[in-house]
Order: structure tokens, then sequence, then C-alpha cells
């Protein structure tokens, strides 16, 4: 995963023709924000769109979220961290070496940055996304999040492995308590 993240990295940013797409819909205040394009007997489609960047900029490239399941440079640096902090963490995971080193502070790392990614993913949407789609669209597209902005995955899920570390924490100091009586 490490080598696949940096390759697409590298290509990401070195590639001259590049472009990326944005997914958006119409803006709050333009007409079009209900137009509906297709009638089927139950169901209809509105419209919505995907913007398409040509010549993107470094920041666009680095801080706008890519339309392909939204795994854009941002979220590979998330999962070269994760998976740089798993390597070190699983050969301790081992039935045999359970509990023989203390891992809970790697583990709580891996917490702490799945916490600070949400708050920068979020950041970067409401600080950077938002704005830079209402300008180059001259306000009349914003985007559309596809992901979970309002459910806060990456957050809760840091907050149980933050859970996770305590309990391994208390479970060692347990543990090596346990062979001092012997």
């Amino acid at each position: 995963m490490i080598i696949i993240c940096t390759l697409f990295i590298v290509a990401s940013l070195v590639s001259d023709d590049s472009f990326i797409e944005v997914p958006v819909k119409p803006a709050f205040d333009n007409p079009k924000l209900n137009t509906v394009i297709a009638n089927y007997q139950l169901h209809t489609i509105s419209l919505t769109g995907t913007l398409k960047i040509n010549n993107a900029s470094w920041a666009q490239k680095i801080l706008l979220p890519d339309q392909l399941m939204e795994f854009d440079l941002f979220h590979c640096l998330l999962f070269i961290a994760i998976s740089i902090l798993l390597l070190k963490v699983l050969p301790h995971l081992h039935s045999s070496t359970l509990l023989r080193t203390d891992i809970s502070l790697l583990i709580r790392w891996m917490g702490i940055v799945l916490i600070v990614f949400w708050i920068l993913d979020t950041s970067r949407i409401f600080l950077f996304t938002i704005p830079e789609i209402r300008k180059i669209t001259n306000n009349e597209f914003i985007y559309q999040k596809n992901g979970f902005l309002f459910f806060p995955i990456p957050f809760w899920l840091g907050i149980s492995v933050l859970w996770v570390s305590r309990l391994y924490k208390n479970a060692f100091a347990v543990k090596q308590e346990q062979e001092l009586t012997i």
C-alpha cells in the first residue's frame, strides 16, 4: 500500500497534463438546483455533475478531493502513515509475542493520526474546496461531498483505536504485575 500510494502521489504531482474531477451540484441560489433531467415511473434523476479541472495547480491537486472514490493525494498520505504504524505494530500481535512489549504508544499514534486526518480533511473541505469550487464556477456550483462529512468515521475510528490503546496498556501492566508475583 505504501508503494502504491507513493507512486500515485509522484505520478499525480509530476504529470503535466493531469486533471482532477470534483463532484459538484448546482448552488442553492441557482435556478438549476432542482432541475430534473430524467423521469422514470417511480424515480427521477436530478442535475448533479463533475467539475473537470484541466492543468490543475499544485494546491488543487493536493487539496481538492478527487471524484474517484475520493481517493486523492490527501488520503494517500493517511494510508502511508497508518501503513507505517501498522507495520510496526503487527509483529507484536502474534500469540507468542502478545503482551511482551508495550505497543500501546504505537496504537495510540494510529488513533491520533485518524483524528488529526479527520480534522484536516474537514478543514480542507470548508476552507479550500468549497470556496475554490465556487470561485472556479462563478458561484453557480458547490462541492458535493460523496463520503461521510457529517458522520465522521475517521474520528470515531480514531477514538475507538485510542480506547484499544488504553486497554492494551492496562493489559500489559496487569501481565507485568502477574509475572512479578510469580
